[in-house]
């Protein structure tokens, strides 16, 4: 997908726990490992959500869905 938008992506790890999810844009949002099998997700404003790692892997494939690029569930 992000071929379509013209980006190039580049993750970079920050610490053990955190990395950066750059894409040419303003600003470039973070994941951050919280232990208990959770992570927070701050985007390019600072926004926080904290979510299941499992549900965190999931933002990829929800996106293509939203894009028609593949449906999951039907």
């Amino acid at each position: 997908m992000l071929e379509l938008l013209n980006i190039h992506a580049m993750i970079k790890r920050i610490n053990d726990n955190t990395v950066k999810l750059c894409c040419n844009g303003k600003g470039c949002p973070t994941v951050t490992d919280l232990g208990n099998g959770l992570v927070e997700i701050v985007d390019d404003d600072g926004n926080k959500i904290t979510v299941k790692k499992e549900e965190a892997a999931l933002i990829s494939d929800g996106v293509k869905t939203l894009n028609e690029e593949m449906l999951i569930l039907g």
